[in-house]
C-alpha cells in the first residue's frame, strides 16, 4: 500500500493544492482581463484628449486666419503704425498654433493641408506685414489670397474632424476585438478550469472509494486480503489500519471456527452414548417402564435429537466456512427429495394441520442429493414453525436463464424489512419468535445460503404475496 507518486503526503494538502490550482486560471484570467481593459480605457482616453485638442486647436486656426485678416486690414486701409504689433502678434499667434497642431496630426491628407495652410500663410503675411503700407487697391487684390487660406483652413477642420471619425472607428473595432479576446479568453478558462477541476475530483475521490469499497467489504464479512489504496500518505495509513482490523476479524473468525469445530466434536461423544442409554430405556432392556416414564424417555429421546441436529448444523457450517470442495451435482428429482423431507417432518405438519402445496415447473435439479434434504429441510422447519394452524406451505420450481428456482414460501407474520438483510447471517434470531416453540441455534439459513453459494448459487428474502415470506433459491442449470 505506497501513495502514487503524484499525491502529496497529506490529504489536507491534496484539497489546498487543487484548490490554488482551480484559482490559477481563472486568477490569471482576470488579470489578463483587467490589463487589457486597462488598456482600452488608456487609448480611449488619449483618443479624447487629442481629438479634444485637435478639433480646438483646428477651430483656432480659422478664427486666426479671420483675425489675422481684420488686423491687415486694419493696419493698411487705416495706415496706423500702432496696429502693426497688433497684426505681427496675429500672425505669430497662428504660426504658434500650426507648430502645435503639427505634433497632434496623424493622418496624411490633414498633414497635407496643414503644410499648404502654413506654406500661404506665410507667403501672405509678407505680402502684410508692418512696414511700408498698402495701397486700397493693392489690398484688396490680396482678398483672393485670404479666401485661399480661408478654404484651407475650413478643409483642415474638415479633414481634421475626418481623421477623429477615422480613429473612432479603429477604437471600437478595437474595443470590439478586445470584446471577442475576453470571450475566448473566458471560453477556454472554463473548459480548463472544469478539467482541473475533474482532475482533482478524481483524485480525491479515488481514495476515498477505495477505502468505501474495502469497508463494504468487511461489512459483508468478506475477509479476503483487502485492495491497495493509492493516495496521500495519511490515507493510505488509514488503509492500513483497515487491513489491519480485516486481519483481526479473520484470527477472530479462525478462533470462532476453531471453537465450534471443538465444540461440536466434544459434545458428539457424550450425546452418542446419551442417546444409546435412551435407546436402551425405550426397548425397556433395563426392565419395563411405566406410561409416565415412558413419557420421560420421549421427551429425553426428543430432546437428545434436537440436540444432535444443531451438533450436525454446527459441523456442517464449521465445514462450509472453512471452503471444504462440495460434492459432485447429479440430476434429482425435487418431489422425490421434497417427500423425503416431508416425511421427516410429517409428525409437526399433522400436529399443525399445515398443508404443502407444491408446482414444479422444473422438476429435477442438478445437485449433491444431501446438499438439498438439508436445504429443504432446514426451510422447512423454519415455514412450520412460523406457519400459523391450518396454514399452508407453497413449494415451487421454476426454470430461469440457464438456472433453476425453487421457492419455499409460508403465511406466517413474514420478516421485517430490517431484518431481512441479517436472517442469513449465523447465530441471528428474529424478533418474532412462536412463542410455543424452542428457539433455534440461528444456523439453519446460514447453512442454506453458504451451501448454495458453494455451487454458484444463492439464496434470498423475496416478497410474493399473498404469502407473507417467501425464499428463493437458485441452482446454476
Amino acid at each position: 500500500m505506497l501513495s502514487a507518486p503524484y499525491y502529496p503526503r497529506s490529504f489536507t494538502i491534496l484539497v489546498i493544492v487543487a484548490m490554488g490550482v482551480l484559482i490559477v486560471p481563472l486568477a490569471s484570467g482576470l488579470i489578463n482581463a483587467v490589463h487589457v481593459l486597462q488598456g482600452v480605457v488608456d487609448t480611449q482616453r488619449q483618443f479624447t484628449r487629442s481629438s479634444l485638442a485637435v478639433t480646438r486647436d483646428v477651430r483656432q486656426i480659422v478664427e486666426s486666419v479671420s483675425q489675422l485678416q481684420r488686423a491687415a486690414g486694419q493696419y493698411h486701409l487705416l495706415k496706423d503704425a500702432e496696429l502693426g504689433p497688433a497684426l505681427r502678434q496675429s500672425f505669430d499667434e497662428l504660426h504658434a498654433q500650426l507648430a502645435q497642431l503639427d505634433t497632434l496630426l496623424a493622418d496624411p491628407r490633414s498633414r497635407t493641408a496643414l503644410a499648404t495652410l502654413q506654406a500661404r500663410s506665410q507667403a501672405l503675411y509678407r505680402q502684410v506685414r508692418p512696414g511700408e503700407f498698402l495701397a486700397s487697391e493693392q489690398f484688396q487684390a490680396l482678398g483672393p489670397a485670404f479666401d485661399s487660406l480661408h478654404d484651407v483652413a475650413r478643409t483642415l477642420l474638415v479633414q481634421a474632424d475626418t481623421a477623429v471619425q477615422r480613429e473612432l472607428q479603429t477604437l471600437e473595432g478595437t474595443v470590439q476585438a478586445t470584446r471577442r479576446r475576453l470571450i475566448l479568453l473566458a471560453l477556454a478558462l472554463i473548459p480548463l478550469t472544469l478539467l482541473l477541476a475533474a482532475v482533482f475530483s478524481w483524485m480525491i475521490n479515488r481514495p476515498i472509494k477505495q477505502l468505501k469499497s474495502s469497508i463494504q467489504q468487511l461489512g459483508l464479512a468478506d475477509l479476503r486480503p483487502l485492495p491497495a489504496i493509492s493516495g496521500p500518505q495519511d490515507i493510505v495509513e488509514l488503509g492500513r489500519e483497515i487491513d489491519w482490523l480485516r486481519q483481526r476479524l479473520q484470527a477472530l473468525e479462525e478462533q470462532k471456527l476453531r471453537f465450534l469445530r471443538h465444540v461440536s466434536h466434544e459434545l458428539k461423544t457424550p450425546l452418542a452414548s446419551l442417546r444409546e442409554g435412551v435407546a436402551l430405556l425405550k426397548d425397556e432392556l433395563a426392565g419395563s417402564l411405566n406410561l409416565r416414564q415412558r413419557s420421560i424417555v420421549g421427551i429425553m429421546d426428543s430432546g437428545s435429537r434436537d440436540l444432535q441436529k444443531r451438533i450436525e448444523d454446527l459441523i456442517r457450517y464449521s465445514s462450509m466456512v472453512r471452503g471444504a470442495a462440495p460434492a459432485p451435482a447429479t440430476p434429482h428429482a425435487l418431489s422425490d427429495t421434497l417427500n423425503t423431507v416431508l416425511a421427516r417432518q410429517k409428525l409437526a405438519l399433522d400436529a399443525r394441520r399445515i398443508e404443502v402445496v407444491t408446482a414444479f415447473a422444473a422438476p429435477v435439479l442438478h445437485t449433491e442429493r444431501g446438499q438439498l434434504e438439508t436445504i429443504l429441510d432446514n426451510l422447512l422447519s423454519n415455514a412450520v414453525k412460523f406457519s400459523p394452524e391450518g396454514g399452508r406451505i407453497l413449494v415451487k420450481s421454476v426454470a430461469v436463464e440457464g438456472s433453476v428456482e425453487v421457492w419455499v414460501c409460508d403465511q406466517g407474520d413474514g420478516i421485517p424489512e430490517d431484518e431481512r438483510a441479517r436472517v442469513f447471517e449465523p447465530f441471528f434470531q428474529g424478533a418474532r419468535q412462536p412463542a410455543s416453540t424452542v428457539r433455534g441455534s440461528g444456523l439453519g439459513l446460514s447453512i442454506v445460503r453458504e451451501s448454495l453459494r458453494a455451487v454458484g448459487g444463492d439464496a434470498e428474502v423475496i416478497d410474493h404475496p399473498p404469502w407473507s415470506t417467501c425464499f428463493r433459491l437458485r441452482w446454476p442449470h
